[in-house]
């Protein structure tokens, strides 16, 4: 009952070698992500590119226009900082601590999604609506692009509950 206790009321990090490879290699990446962005601030790199990235979606930013905000932004920061300074680099990051998710295409009138079945389909089944953008032709025809109209993000839940067991103390608390 005292080790229950303990374990429940006094957080401490589990040492290192408790946890295995890919989670030391996953809480040393996380770390890193943790550091500030410079040396007067406390918001961390991670925090700053979630807030960005959540403002890029808001505002359906195209990946120029938050390149650009990125470079804007790293200007008015002290030197030093670690800000990155494309989409590319600030998704690399978050790839390398494994937050992946999925792009589905969807109908842009919310009837379905184009997966298993109609995965390959260009319209919709249901209400005939295009899956792409469409364009007029010097010849008066439509022609389709390859951009989607609407793109759901599925975030998949599995490699969350993964990460939450990936140390003998979070494992114990999630049983």
């Amino acid at each position: 009952m005292l080790d229950d206790f303990h374990e429940a009321h006094f957080e401490g990090e589990c040492s290192e070698e408790e946890r295995e490879p890919t989670a030391k290699a996953y809480y040393d990446m996380l770390g890193a992500a943790q550091e500030p962005l410079h040396g007067h601030t406390k918001v961390s790199q991670l925090d700053a590119i979630v807030r960005l990235m959540a403002v890029k979606s808001q505002f359906t930013l195209s990946r120029d226009a938050f390149d650009v905000m990125l470079t804007v932004i790293g200007t008015l920061l002290p030197e030093g900082h670690i800000l990155p300074k494309s989409m590319y680099e600030a998704q690399k990051l978050l790839r390398a601590l494994k937050m992946p998710y999925e792009q589905i295409h969807a109908c842009p009138k919310g009837c379905i999604l184009f997966r298993k079945e109609h995965a390959e389909a260009k319209y919709c089944p249901k209400c005939e609506s295009s899956r792409f953008v469409e364009v007029d032709t010097s010849d008066g025809q439509k022609r389709q692009l390859a951009v989607p109209l609407k793109v759901l993000r599925y975030l998949p839940h599995i490699p969350r509950i993964q990460r939450l067991f990936m140390t003998e103390e979070f494992a114990k608390q999630m049983t």
